[in-house]
């Protein structure tokens, strides 16, 4: 997973979450998000007991601050 986090002078204000996998010559690549459903689902389980949600933006998966 890549995280792409934007930054201000008060902290993080944007986090965005994007899958990659290894290609037959060992490469990251980033995937599509529509291609991950089960991948986010879970973290959405496993994030939800502390009050984490995330939304689909593009390819990424934007937790919501």
């Amino acid at each position: 997973m890549m995280v792409r986090a934007g930054i201000d002078g008060r902290g993080i204000n944007r986090l965005g979450l994007q899958f990659v996998r290894h290609n037959a010559a060992n490469e990251t690549v980033p995937c599509r998000l529509a291609n991950e459903h089960a991948e986010c689902s879970d973290i959405a389980t496993r994030s939800a007991p502390y009050g984490t949600r995330f939304i689909e933006q593009g390819d990424e998966l934007l937790m919501v601050l």
